[in-house]
């Protein structure tokens, strides 16, 4: 029997996805990173989103970054009841240091400490025997 969750959906694994989710599974935030312009790439996909290069190599990002955008779910996300939890929920879209931007979850702070500018940490959760989920807290908690 396993520890990971089994009242969470757990995410579809392609072969595209598969580095982003095995590098979080290993404690690593691997993004792809265009060969042609350098562009850090967020969420996989064929081509770079900058240049249109097709030339994607997955590279490990430095995990830090900033809060750009953020919100607050007070209710049952999805349906899911094993979010109860961790209600409330904070969301934000995280500015990585590395240039890309991605949506995330931001723990070990309250909706009301949450705010644009924050300086927020990478960490990760196991999710499945294949895959981890990177979540963020906030730098001055990091540890």
């Amino acid at each position: 029997m396993s520890n990971y969750p089994v009242d969470k959906p757990l995410p579809v694994i392609t072969d595209q996805t598969r580095p982003f989710w095995q590098g979080a599974r290993e404690g690593r935030l691997m993004l792809q990173k265009c060969s042609r312009c350098g562009t850090f790439n967020f969420h996989p996909k064929p081509w770079c989103i900058e240049c249109g290069c097709r030339e994607l190599v997955w590279t490990e990002a430095k995990p830090f970054g900033t809060v750009y955008s953020h919100t607050v779910s007070y209710a049952v996300a999805m349906n899911f009841k094993g979010w109860t939890d961790e209600l409330p929920v904070v969301l934000c879209l995280v500015d990585l240091d590395d240039g890309a931007r991605m949506y995330a979850q931001v723990t070990d702070c309250t909706p009301e400490q949450i705010h644009i500018g924050m300086r927020v940490q990478a960490y990760f959760e196991p999710i499945s025997d294949e895959a981890g989920i990177p979540k963020f807290r906030p730098v001055e908690r990091a540890a």
